[in-house]
């Protein structure tokens, strides 16, 4: 609900603030007087588009805030949206300087223009001569239809939200084995194969490693070991040369005891050299050049440095990327078999999401017939003889929504021999505020913008569709905050808040201002649109006798 407004130099206007109250607000005043600068300024604050002349003469800057009291589940989710803390009300204000440019703020944060247009949307809506509202937009005739239609769609909507979760969890179980289901399964038994056939060790590579540079260099190989054993064992080699020093030695035993050890030593070492003799002997008889181990090394190394290249830089990772394989390829007879059954699974979906699809659309196609023909009796009762409306429903492709596939759009005419057509590209200014009069009257109280904002809704009527008009915005304005600016008595008479907007001259210079209208305040202007005087003595009996039947109006309501 609007329950402020703050005007800074917008127009006719220096500084003006009014208090909105819950119902019916009505505004009235002199033709002239600036009733239009008001829906400005709202216009202003709620993001259309404006330029520089709305600034008041001799200003450099216009400025416009309006408050409202009530964060609905929407506007919380467009606060989160935009990072703005829900404070419990929304403050939205809006200032232009002279070079044209604007600053938007929410709850004092600066915003985007966009983003202000965005949170406004789902706070009022204004219909009037020159707005743009949320009805012309054939994207929101269906949920306006939905709002008709009651709690049977509402129940068939919950059960298609819940069936389309489940469906496109199936699509989307499905398309997790499909795609392991369409591997080429021969290449992967391959792979698999062609790895676990070579039989890799752990090791075995730097074994091979070893063996193929021990055969590459076999004559260095072979020449080492004989002169090794040569030195060791050969004519004057070592073994005889110690031999001989021992002989040596012990020729003097008897005359130096102080050789006897170094004898023992000697003949240790003698034993240790004669045992590493043997075995390079040993090493010499198996050093036969092997030609096949050679070409085994080489095509083993071959094979490994294949896989490598195919699996993993080491026989780890190909080992790693076998055990990878195996468990695709054990996934594979799983996920054909899973597919198969959420194949069936998903049969079974699209039988029930296509019946419920189809309810719902019946739901709404009946609920719209009722719509239409109550909408129509309303459009009559306010002085439209002629106009017809109806709804048009087309099914939108793609798959299954949570909203089911239906589109709608408005169809209406005004005059008799005219087909309906799109609502928005037939329909008057003044035809739509009657239109959303009569609209909003055949729809639950809760349903839609709670801050409704009508501009001289009474524009070409009088007499008996007149009284007609005030009852059914009073009837509005039960569920809803209304601000009307009306000229016709019969409007003002229904009013819970009535504010008159009057042009004053001081100084040189005009202004325009508002007031909050007391009961006495409200008979006067009252007898003022009457066409009276305003303290005629007739006219203000008229205007009380106008009041008077309002009230019992709405008493009787209660």
């Amino acid at each position: 609900m609007l329950t402020a407004l703050s005007i800074e130099n917008v127009a006719l206007i220096d500084k003006l603030e009014v208090e909105f109250g819950k119902g019916l607000n009505i505004l009235s005043g002199e033709t002239g007087a600036g009733k239009s600068i008001i829906i400005d300024s709202v216009n202003f604050v709620l993001g259309t588009r404006a330029d520089k002349t709305l600034i008041r003469y001799g200003e450099k800057t216009a400025r416009v805030s309006a408050y409202f009291n009530e964060v609905t589940p929407q506007i919380k989710e467009v606060l989160d949206e935009y990072g703005i803390e829900d404070e419990g009300e929304i403050m939205l204000s809006r200032s232009m300087s002279e070079d044209g440019a604007s600053v938007c703020r929410i709850n004092g944060r600066k915003v985007t223009l966009s983003m202000l247009r965005g949170l406004a949307s789902h706070l009022a809506d204004i219909y009037g001569q020159h707005e743009s509202v949320s009805l012309l937009d054939k994207e929101n005739h269906l949920s306006v239809v939905d709002g008709f239609a009651g709690e049977e769609l509402k129940k068939a909507l919950a059960r298609q939200a819940q069936l389309c979760d489940e469906y496109y969890g199936y699509k989307s179980k499905i398309a997790e084995y499909k795609e392991i289901a369409s591997e080429d399964i021969e290449y992967l038994d391959f792979k698999i194969n062609e790895i676990e056939q070579a039989e890799l060790k752990d090791g075995e590579e730097e074994e091979l490693h070893a063996l193929r540079r021990k055969l590459n260099n076999y004559e260095a190989y072979l020449t080492a070991l004989q002169s090794a054993r040569e030195y060791l064992n050969g004519e004057s080699g070592a073994i005889d040369l110690i031999s001989s020093s021992m002989k040596e030695l012990s020729r003097i035993s008897d005359v130096e005891p102080k050789v006897d050890p170094l004898t023992e030593r000697l003949d240790a070492a003698l034993i240790e050299l004669d045992d590493i003799a043997g075995e390079l002997n040993a090493l010499l008889e198996d050093s036969e050049f092997d030609g096949d181990a050679a070409r085994y090394v080489e095509e083993r190394i071959a094979k490994i440095n294949s896989l490598k290249r195919k699996y993993g830089s080491d026989i780890s990772e190909i080992s790693a990327e076998c055990e990878r394989l195996k468990i695709r390829r054990a996934k594979y007879d799983d996920a054909v078999a899973e597919c198969e059954k959420f194949d069936r699974k998903i049969a079974r979906m699209t039988e029930k999401l296509g019946e419920n699809t189809a309810k719902i659309t019946q739901i709404r196609k009946k609920a719209a017939l009722s719509f239409a023909k109550d909408v129509t009796k309303e459009l009559k009762s306010l002085g439209m003889k002629n106009a017809e409306f109806s709804v048009a429903f087309t099914e939108e492709e793609g798959g299954f929504d949570k909203n089911g596939c239906d589109r709608a759009e408005f169809l209406f005419s005004a005059n008799s021999g005219q087909p309906p057509r799109p609502l928005s590209k037939i329909i008057s200014g003044g035809e739509l505020s009657r239109f959303m009069l009569a609209l909003k009257n055949c729809l639950p109280a809760g349903f839609g913008i709670q801050t409704m904002i009508f501009d001289e809704i009474d524009t070409g009527i009088s007499g008996e569709t007149a009284q007609i008009v005030a009852e059914k915005l009073y009837n509005i304005s039960r569920g809803k905050q209304v601000l009307a600016v009306t000229h016709l008595p019969q409007l003002a008479s229904m009013a819970d808040e009535q504010y008159l907007i009057a042009k004053n001259v001081a100084g040189g210079n005009t202004y325009t201002s508002l007031t909050r209208l007391n009961r006495e305040g409200m008979l006067a202007e009252i007898s003022r649109l009457i066409g009276g005087a305003q303290y005629s003595k007739h006219a203000l009996l008229h205007a009380e006798e106008m009041k008077t039947h309002a009230d019992e109006y709405k008493k009787a309501l209660l």
